[in-house]
């Protein structure tokens, strides 16, 4: 019998997964030490981090921001959020979910339709592009507009297909993995990018540049606390500009913190 194009990627992805240990993605290969923290003794490096982690954790619990429990569900969901308000992404989401029942009738429809929905999210033409060309290319690869056969794939292999999607960021892809599949990976968004980098876990400059310092600094079962924390700290608290840092629970390990008294 010839195998289904869900069954090649299942066994496209048996090397991976017998040589990969837990669920997260190996973040041993070789980056710079950029942030101030690395400066720091292995012990008080662990314990800060650990510290950290623990009090944001108790600070903001585990929030999921509507995040959808299906990986294309929540893959369209999280590139149609992009560099939208979380209010307004959760609008337009039911919304498209509400015109379009199954992912594969998008393909059928004229992509003005698909612009028309998403305009109030921003950056309607290019987040309809990108959705209906993901969607074509799920749909050639398993048959149907559907990522269940990511689940049980060995982390590294569904990262590898997931950017492999059109408008599918390292980011983007952890997200879903992290959200749906149960992936012990780190994506750096911006509120997260800003919280470490004050904290002195990284200098980088772009929140692209940082995943693998920070999976290297974060334990894999800290990661999706960490994440989600940052979201709600740096929207509560580590805020862009005019950040509240005399309210901050964690300023006692924070560089930016101890650099501006």
């Amino acid at each position: 019998m010839p195998m289904t194009n869900t069954g090649w990627f299942l066994a496209s992805s048996i090397a991976s997964q017998s040589s990969t240990r837990g669920s997260s993605v190996d973040s041993s290969y070789s980056f710079r030490k950029s942030g101030v923290i690395w400066r720091k003794s292995p012990t008080i490096r662990r314990h800060t981090v650990r510290t950290v982690c623990r009090i944001l954790s108790r600070a903001y619990g585990n929030p999921r921001f509507g995040n959808p429990s299906d990986p294309l569900d929540d893959l369209v969901y999280i590139i149609l959020s992009n560099k939208t308000m979380p209010r307004t992404a959760r609008t337009v989401y039911g919304q498209l979910q509400k015109q379009f029942p199954k992912w594969d009738d998008i393909l059928a429809a004229p992509i003005n339709d698909l612009r028309s929905l998403l305009r109030p999210a921003g950056l309607s033409v290019i987040k309809s592009r990108h959705i209906r060309a993901a969607l074509r290319s799920i749909k050639k690869r398993f048959g149907v507009c559907d990522l269940s056969a990511l689940k049980g794939v060995a982390p590294e292999a569904a990262q590898d297909y997931l950017v492999g999607l059109p408008g599918v960021s390292e980011k983007v892809a952890k997200c879903v993995m992290m959200y749906t599949l149960g992936a012990q990976v780190l994506p750096v968004d911006t509120h997260v990018h800003r919280v470490s980098g004050r904290l002195g876990w990284t200098s980088r400059k772009r929140a692209d540049q940082c995943h693998a310092e920070l999976e290297a600094l974060v334990p894999p079962r800290l990661r999706r606390d960490f994440h989600v924390s940052c979201i709600a700290h740096g929207r509560k608290t580590c805020r862009p500009r005019s950040p509240l840092c005399n309210y901050c629970p964690i300023s006692k390990y924070c560089a930016f913190f101890k650099a501006a008294r």
